[in-house]
Protein backbone atom coordinates (compact mmCIF):
# COMPACT_ATOMS: atom_id res chain seq x y z
CA UNK A 1 0.00 0.00 0.00
CA UNK A 2 1.42 3.35 -1.04
CA UNK A 3 1.86 5.86 1.78
CA UNK A 4 1.05 9.47 1.24
CA UNK A 5 2.30 12.51 3.09
CA UNK A 6 5.39 14.59 3.56
CA UNK A 7 8.74 12.76 3.64
CA UNK A 8 11.20 13.11 6.49
CA UNK A 9 13.58 14.95 4.17
CA UNK A 10 10.87 17.40 3.10
CA UNK A 11 9.85 17.97 6.72
CA UNK A 12 13.46 18.60 7.68
CA UNK A 13 13.89 21.04 4.81
CA UNK A 14 10.65 22.82 5.70
CA UNK A 15 11.64 23.23 9.35
CA UNK A 16 15.05 24.56 8.36
CA UNK A 17 13.44 26.95 5.89
CA UNK A 18 11.14 28.34 8.58
CA UNK A 19 14.05 28.79 10.98
CA UNK A 20 15.99 30.70 8.32
CA UNK A 21 12.95 32.87 7.67
CA UNK A 22 12.56 33.75 11.34
CA UNK A 23 16.24 34.65 11.63
CA UNK A 24 16.14 36.75 8.47
CA UNK A 25 13.10 38.70 9.64
CA UNK A 26 14.22 39.12 13.26
CA UNK A 27 17.98 39.39 12.98
CA UNK A 28 20.10 37.52 15.55
CA UNK A 29 17.74 35.53 17.76
CA UNK A 30 17.90 32.81 20.40
CA UNK A 31 16.79 29.21 20.01
CA UNK A 32 14.16 29.79 22.71
CA UNK A 33 12.62 32.65 20.74
CA UNK A 34 12.73 30.67 17.49
CA UNK A 35 10.85 27.84 19.21
CA UNK A 36 8.20 30.27 20.47
CA UNK A 37 7.83 31.89 17.04
CA UNK A 38 7.42 28.58 15.18
CA UNK A 39 5.60 26.70 17.96
CA UNK A 40 8.25 23.97 17.95
CA UNK A 41 9.81 22.39 21.02
CA UNK A 42 13.08 23.86 22.27
CA UNK A 43 14.67 20.45 21.90
CA UNK A 44 13.68 20.21 18.22
CA UNK A 45 14.99 23.70 17.47
CA UNK A 46 18.25 22.94 19.30
CA UNK A 47 18.81 19.76 17.28
CA UNK A 48 18.07 21.47 13.96
CA UNK A 49 20.09 24.63 14.62
CA UNK A 50 23.07 22.69 15.98
CA UNK A 51 23.15 20.70 12.76
CA UNK A 52 22.95 23.91 10.70
CA UNK A 53 25.78 25.43 12.75
CA UNK A 54 27.92 22.35 12.16
CA UNK A 55 27.30 22.77 8.41
CA UNK A 56 28.26 26.46 8.56
CA UNK A 57 24.78 27.64 7.54
CA UNK A 58 24.21 29.32 10.92
CA UNK A 59 26.64 30.72 13.48
CA UNK A 60 26.52 31.53 17.17
CA UNK A 61 26.99 35.25 17.82
CA UNK A 62 27.37 35.34 21.58
CA UNK A 63 25.07 36.17 24.47
CA UNK A 64 22.07 38.44 24.13
CA UNK A 65 22.60 41.90 25.65
CA UNK A 66 21.18 42.52 29.09
CA UNK A 67 17.89 44.42 29.10
CA UNK A 68 18.02 46.99 31.89
CA UNK A 69 14.26 46.90 32.50
CA UNK A 70 14.09 43.11 32.82
CA UNK A 71 15.63 40.94 35.52
CA UNK A 72 17.11 37.81 33.94
CA UNK A 73 17.64 34.58 35.79
CA UNK A 74 20.00 31.75 34.83
CA UNK A 75 22.06 31.68 31.66
CA UNK A 76 21.64 34.45 29.15
CA UNK A 77 20.27 33.53 25.75
CA UNK A 78 22.79 32.69 23.01
CA UNK A 79 21.99 34.49 19.77
CA UNK A 80 22.36 32.75 16.41
CA UNK A 81 22.39 34.24 12.93
CA UNK A 82 22.80 33.27 9.29
CA UNK A 83 26.41 32.84 8.15
CA UNK A 84 26.34 35.27 5.24
CA UNK A 85 29.49 33.83 3.68
CA UNK A 86 28.37 30.20 3.81
CA UNK A 87 27.37 30.48 0.15
CA UNK A 88 27.40 33.20 -2.53
CA UNK A 89 25.00 34.17 -5.29
CA UNK A 90 25.49 35.44 -8.82
CA UNK A 91 22.88 37.75 -10.26
CA UNK A 92 22.09 39.50 -13.52
CA UNK A 93 19.32 41.83 -14.66
CA UNK A 94 18.60 42.61 -18.31
CA UNK A 95 16.99 46.04 -18.69
CA UNK A 96 16.33 48.35 -21.65
CA UNK A 97 19.73 49.83 -22.49
CA UNK A 98 21.97 47.76 -20.22
CA UNK A 99 22.69 44.48 -18.46
CA UNK A 100 23.99 44.40 -14.88
CA UNK A 101 25.91 41.46 -13.39
CA UNK A 102 27.17 40.98 -9.84
CA UNK A 103 28.27 38.65 -7.05
CA UNK A 104 26.97 38.93 -3.49
CA UNK A 105 26.87 37.25 -0.11
CA UNK A 106 23.70 35.81 1.41
CA UNK A 107 22.97 39.16 3.10
CA UNK A 108 23.31 40.98 -0.27
CA UNK A 109 26.74 42.49 0.41
CA UNK A 110 28.18 43.23 -3.03
CA UNK A 111 31.54 41.61 -3.75
CA UNK A 112 31.78 42.51 -7.44
CA UNK A 113 29.67 44.10 -10.16
CA UNK A 114 29.85 45.16 -13.80
CA UNK A 115 27.61 46.53 -16.57
CA UNK A 116 27.37 46.42 -20.35
CA UNK A 117 25.33 48.82 -22.50
CA UNK A 118 22.78 47.28 -24.85
CA UNK A 119 22.72 49.18 -28.14
CA UNK A 120 20.94 48.84 -31.46
CA UNK A 121 23.60 46.39 -32.71
CA UNK A 122 23.64 44.23 -29.57
CA UNK A 123 22.27 40.71 -29.94
CA UNK A 124 20.76 38.46 -27.30
CA UNK A 125 23.77 36.16 -27.74
CA UNK A 126 26.07 39.08 -26.83
CA UNK A 127 24.14 39.64 -23.60
CA UNK A 128 24.32 35.98 -22.61
CA UNK A 129 28.04 35.78 -23.40
CA UNK A 130 28.69 38.90 -21.32
CA UNK A 131 26.78 37.47 -18.36
CA UNK A 132 28.62 34.14 -18.55
CA UNK A 133 32.08 35.66 -18.88
CA UNK A 134 31.40 38.17 -16.12
CA UNK A 135 30.25 35.41 -13.76
CA UNK A 136 33.33 33.31 -14.46
CA UNK A 137 35.64 36.28 -13.88
CA UNK A 138 33.92 37.28 -10.64
CA UNK A 139 34.14 33.80 -9.15
CA UNK A 140 37.79 33.50 -10.16
CA UNK A 141 38.74 36.98 -8.95
CA UNK A 142 37.05 36.32 -5.59
CA UNK A 143 38.99 33.05 -5.19
CA UNK A 144 35.78 31.12 -4.51
CA UNK A 145 35.33 27.39 -5.06
CA UNK A 146 32.41 26.55 -7.34
CA UNK A 147 30.70 24.57 -4.57
CA UNK A 148 30.37 27.85 -2.65
CA UNK A 149 28.21 29.35 -5.45
CA UNK A 150 24.46 28.80 -5.11
CA UNK A 151 23.86 29.50 -8.76
CA UNK A 152 22.86 32.37 -11.03
CA UNK A 153 19.58 34.27 -10.91
CA UNK A 154 18.57 36.33 -13.94
CA UNK A 155 15.89 38.99 -14.08
CA UNK A 156 14.54 40.14 -17.44
CA UNK A 157 12.51 43.36 -17.61
CA UNK A 158 9.26 42.97 -19.62
CA UNK A 159 10.41 45.28 -22.44
CA UNK A 160 13.34 42.89 -23.01
CA UNK A 161 11.33 39.65 -23.17
CA UNK A 162 11.03 39.63 -26.96
CA UNK A 163 14.68 40.60 -27.40
CA UNK A 164 15.84 37.71 -25.19
CA UNK A 165 13.38 35.18 -26.68
CA UNK A 166 11.25 34.86 -23.55
CA UNK A 167 7.90 33.25 -24.37
CA UNK A 168 4.50 33.72 -22.74
CA UNK A 169 2.76 30.32 -22.80
CA UNK A 170 -0.58 29.66 -21.06
CA UNK A 171 -0.07 32.83 -19.02
CA UNK A 172 3.30 31.59 -17.78
CA UNK A 173 6.72 32.90 -18.76
CA UNK A 174 9.20 30.51 -20.36
CA UNK A 175 12.80 31.65 -19.86
CA UNK A 176 14.53 28.64 -21.45
CA UNK A 177 16.13 30.86 -24.09
CA UNK A 178 17.99 32.53 -21.21
CA UNK A 179 18.57 29.73 -18.71
CA UNK A 180 19.60 26.86 -20.99
CA UNK A 181 22.53 28.55 -22.78
CA UNK A 182 23.78 30.05 -19.51
CA UNK A 183 23.66 26.67 -17.79
CA UNK A 184 25.73 25.19 -20.63
CA UNK A 185 28.30 27.97 -20.44
CA UNK A 186 28.54 28.12 -16.65
CA UNK A 187 27.78 24.53 -15.63
CA UNK A 188 25.66 25.68 -12.70
CA UNK A 189 21.97 26.08 -11.96
CA UNK A 190 20.42 29.16 -13.57
CA UNK A 191 17.01 30.54 -12.66
CA UNK A 192 15.17 33.39 -14.40
CA UNK A 193 12.02 35.44 -13.81
CA UNK A 194 10.38 38.80 -14.41
CA UNK A 195 12.91 41.34 -13.12
CA UNK A 196 10.23 43.61 -11.65
CA UNK A 197 9.28 41.16 -8.92
CA UNK A 198 12.90 40.24 -8.29
CA UNK A 199 13.88 43.87 -7.74
CA UNK A 200 11.02 44.10 -5.25
CA UNK A 201 12.53 41.12 -3.39
CA UNK A 202 15.95 42.78 -3.49
CA UNK A 203 14.50 45.99 -2.05
CA UNK A 204 13.46 44.38 1.24
CA UNK A 205 15.12 45.77 4.36
CA UNK A 206 14.60 43.60 7.43
CA UNK A 207 16.49 45.84 9.84
CA UNK A 208 14.24 47.04 12.65
CA UNK A 209 11.31 44.81 11.67
CA UNK A 210 11.43 42.72 14.88
CA UNK A 211 9.71 39.86 13.12
CA UNK A 212 6.91 41.94 11.62
CA UNK A 213 5.95 41.05 8.08
CA UNK A 214 5.38 43.90 5.66
CA UNK A 215 3.60 44.75 2.43
CA UNK A 216 5.82 46.51 -0.10
CA UNK A 217 4.92 48.00 -3.49
CA UNK A 218 7.68 48.40 -6.08
CA UNK A 219 6.97 50.94 -8.82
CA UNK A 220 9.35 50.75 -11.78
CA UNK A 221 9.38 53.59 -14.32
CA UNK A 222 11.08 54.39 -17.59
CA UNK A 223 9.94 53.46 -21.09
CA UNK A 224 7.26 51.31 -19.48
CA UNK A 225 5.73 51.37 -16.00
CA UNK A 226 5.57 48.14 -13.98
CA UNK A 227 4.51 47.23 -10.48
CA UNK A 228 5.15 44.29 -8.14
CA UNK A 229 3.78 43.69 -4.65
CA UNK A 230 5.26 41.87 -1.68
CA UNK A 231 2.56 40.67 0.70
CA UNK A 232 3.99 39.81 4.13
CA UNK A 233 7.48 39.67 2.61
CA UNK A 234 6.43 37.25 -0.15
CA UNK A 235 6.00 38.15 -3.81
CA UNK A 236 2.39 37.97 -4.99
CA UNK A 237 2.27 35.56 -7.96
CA UNK A 238 -0.46 37.65 -9.60
CA UNK A 239 2.25 40.12 -10.57
CA UNK A 240 4.57 37.56 -12.17
CA UNK A 241 3.37 38.17 -15.72
CA UNK A 242 1.16 41.26 -15.75
CA UNK A 243 3.39 43.77 -13.98
CA UNK A 244 2.78 46.31 -16.74
CA UNK A 245 -1.02 46.35 -16.24
CA UNK A 246 -0.47 49.38 -14.02
CA UNK A 247 -0.18 51.49 -17.16
CA UNK A 248 -3.98 51.38 -17.52
CA UNK A 249 -4.61 53.07 -14.16
CA UNK A 250 -6.11 56.56 -14.52
CA UNK A 251 -4.27 59.18 -12.49
CA UNK A 252 -5.46 62.35 -14.24
CA UNK A 253 -9.12 62.17 -15.33
CA UNK A 254 -9.67 63.89 -18.70
CA UNK A 255 -5.89 64.01 -19.09
CA UNK A 256 -3.68 63.03 -22.03
CA UNK A 257 -4.56 60.15 -24.34
CA UNK A 258 -2.61 57.13 -25.58
CA UNK A 259 -3.87 54.64 -28.16
CA UNK A 260 -5.61 51.73 -26.46
CA UNK A 261 -5.46 53.29 -22.98
CA UNK A 262 -7.94 55.40 -20.97
CA UNK A 263 -7.43 59.16 -21.00
CA UNK A 264 -5.19 60.30 -18.17
CA UNK A 265 -3.66 56.83 -17.74
CA UNK A 266 -0.17 56.10 -16.43
CA UNK A 267 0.81 55.23 -20.01
CA UNK A 268 -0.36 58.62 -21.26
CA UNK A 269 0.99 60.70 -18.37
CA UNK A 270 4.18 59.24 -16.90
CA UNK A 271 6.23 57.14 -19.31
CA UNK A 272 9.63 58.39 -20.48
CA UNK A 273 8.39 59.09 -24.01
CA UNK A 274 5.59 61.30 -22.67
CA UNK A 275 7.95 63.20 -20.36
CA UNK A 276 10.43 63.94 -23.15
CA UNK A 277 7.63 65.00 -25.50
CA UNK A 278 6.32 67.50 -22.93
CA UNK A 279 9.83 68.89 -22.40
CA UNK A 280 10.38 69.33 -26.14
CA UNK A 281 7.12 71.27 -26.33
CA UNK A 282 8.49 74.01 -24.01
CA UNK A 283 12.08 73.90 -25.32
CA UNK A 284 13.59 77.18 -26.51
CA UNK A 285 16.76 79.21 -26.11
CA UNK A 286 14.79 82.04 -24.52
CA UNK A 287 12.51 80.14 -22.10
CA UNK A 288 14.69 77.15 -21.18
CA UNK A 289 18.24 78.55 -21.40
CA UNK A 290 19.94 75.92 -19.24
CA UNK A 291 18.23 73.03 -21.02
CA UNK A 292 19.03 74.60 -24.39
CA UNK A 293 22.72 75.02 -23.60
CA UNK A 294 23.07 71.60 -21.99
CA UNK A 295 21.71 69.93 -25.12
CA UNK A 296 23.62 72.12 -27.60
CA UNK A 297 20.42 73.43 -29.12
CA UNK A 298 19.26 69.93 -30.09
CA UNK A 299 16.00 68.99 -28.38
CA UNK A 300 16.54 65.34 -29.32
CA UNK A 301 19.37 65.25 -26.78
CA UNK A 302 17.06 65.97 -23.86
CA UNK A 303 17.22 63.32 -21.14
CA UNK A 304 15.48 63.10 -17.80
CA UNK A 305 18.83 63.62 -16.07
CA UNK A 306 19.47 66.88 -17.97
CA UNK A 307 15.90 67.99 -17.31
CA UNK A 308 16.48 67.48 -13.59
CA UNK A 309 19.50 69.79 -13.78
CA UNK A 310 17.48 72.39 -15.70
CA UNK A 311 14.85 72.13 -12.95
CA UNK A 312 17.46 73.03 -10.33
CA UNK A 313 18.90 75.85 -12.44
CA UNK A 314 15.56 77.59 -12.67
CA UNK A 315 14.19 76.89 -16.17
CA UNK A 316 10.60 77.74 -15.27
CA UNK A 317 8.85 75.87 -18.11
CA UNK A 318 10.86 72.76 -17.18
CA UNK A 319 9.85 73.16 -13.54
CA UNK A 320 6.18 73.42 -14.54
CA UNK A 321 6.35 70.28 -16.69
CA UNK A 322 8.23 68.28 -14.05
CA UNK A 323 5.95 69.43 -11.24
CA UNK A 324 2.89 68.35 -13.23
CA UNK A 325 4.45 64.92 -13.81
CA UNK A 326 5.41 64.59 -10.15
CA UNK A 327 1.88 65.59 -9.11
CA UNK A 328 0.51 62.69 -11.16
CA UNK A 329 3.13 60.35 -9.76
CA UNK A 330 2.08 61.30 -6.22
CA UNK A 331 -1.52 60.39 -7.05
CA UNK A 332 -0.39 57.01 -8.38
CA UNK A 333 1.77 56.25 -5.34
CA UNK A 334 -1.07 57.17 -2.98
CA UNK A 335 -3.45 54.87 -4.85
CA UNK A 336 -0.99 51.97 -4.77
CA UNK A 337 -0.22 52.46 -1.10
CA UNK A 338 -3.90 52.54 -0.17
CA UNK A 339 -4.89 49.62 -2.39
CA UNK A 340 -2.22 47.26 -1.06
CA UNK A 341 -2.06 48.53 2.54
CA UNK A 342 1.63 49.08 1.85
CA UNK A 343 4.09 49.73 4.64
CA UNK A 344 6.52 51.00 2.03
CA UNK A 345 6.68 52.10 -1.62
CA UNK A 346 9.93 51.64 -3.52
CA UNK A 347 10.65 53.71 -6.65
CA UNK A 348 12.83 52.01 -9.26
CA UNK A 349 14.27 53.70 -12.36
CA UNK A 350 12.32 56.89 -11.71
CA UNK A 351 14.62 59.84 -12.32
CA UNK A 352 14.31 62.48 -9.61
CA UNK A 353 17.06 64.51 -7.99
CA UNK A 354 16.80 65.59 -4.36
CA UNK A 355 14.88 68.77 -5.23
CA UNK A 356 12.28 66.93 -7.31
CA UNK A 357 12.02 64.23 -4.64
CA UNK A 358 11.44 66.87 -1.95
CA UNK A 359 8.65 68.38 -4.08
CA UNK A 360 7.21 64.89 -4.63
CA UNK A 361 7.15 64.06 -0.91
CA UNK A 362 5.53 67.40 -0.08
CA UNK A 363 2.86 66.77 -2.70
CA UNK A 364 2.25 63.24 -1.42
CA UNK A 365 2.02 64.59 2.13
CA UNK A 366 -0.68 67.03 0.95
CA UNK A 367 -2.66 64.17 -0.57
CA UNK A 368 -2.17 61.40 1.97
CA UNK A 369 -0.35 62.79 4.99
CA UNK A 370 3.28 62.90 6.10
CA UNK A 371 3.27 59.34 7.42
CA UNK A 372 2.51 58.00 3.93
CA UNK A 373 5.06 60.31 2.32
CA UNK A 374 7.74 59.01 4.66
CA UNK A 375 7.12 55.45 3.47
CA UNK A 376 8.54 56.14 0.00
CA UNK A 377 12.16 55.38 -0.83
CA UNK A 378 14.36 54.73 -3.85
CA UNK A 379 15.30 51.22 -4.93
CA UNK A 380 18.56 49.73 -3.70
CA UNK A 381 18.76 47.87 -7.02
CA UNK A 382 18.86 50.74 -9.51
CA UNK A 383 20.98 50.52 -12.68
CA UNK A 384 24.46 49.18 -11.82
CA UNK A 385 23.01 47.47 -8.74
CA UNK A 386 19.99 46.03 -10.56
CA UNK A 387 21.73 42.62 -10.64
CA UNK A 388 20.59 42.37 -7.01
CA UNK A 389 17.20 41.32 -8.38
CA UNK A 390 18.76 38.22 -9.94
CA UNK A 391 20.80 37.56 -6.80
CA UNK A 392 17.62 37.76 -4.70
CA UNK A 393 16.05 35.03 -6.85
CA UNK A 394 19.06 32.74 -6.46
CA UNK A 395 19.30 33.34 -2.70
CA UNK A 396 15.60 32.81 -2.07
CA UNK A 397 15.09 29.71 -4.22
CA UNK A 398 18.47 28.02 -3.81
CA UNK A 399 19.14 28.84 -0.14
CA UNK A 400 16.02 29.72 1.84
CA UNK A 401 13.56 27.41 0.07
CA UNK A 402 16.07 24.56 0.40
CA UNK A 403 16.60 25.31 4.07
CA UNK A 404 20.28 25.94 3.41
CA UNK A 405 20.70 22.33 2.26
CA UNK A 406 22.67 21.24 -0.78
CA UNK A 407 20.51 19.84 -3.61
Amino acid sequence: MQQKGISKLDLKRQNRMQILRVIRENGPISRVDIAAELELTRAAVTIITNEMIAEGVLQELGEAPVEADKLQKGRRKILIGINATNRFALGATISPGYVSVGLSTLDAEVLDKTMMPIGDDTKAEDVLNFIAESCKNMVENSCLAMNKILGLGVGVMPLMWDFMGVKLEDNELNFQSVTEPLERMLEMQVLAANAVGLIALASQDFSGLDGRRRNIVLLAGGQQYNVAVLNKNLLLPEYDVNTMSIERIVINPNGASAAGYPNGSVKAELTEEVILRKLRAVYSQKDTPYLYEATGGDMNKITEEIANEAYVHGDKPVQEVVNQIVDNLAVLVNNLQATHYANGVVLHNIQMNEFCFAYFKNKLAEIAGQEIADRVEFSRADRRYSFRGGSALAIYQLFYVRGGMNP
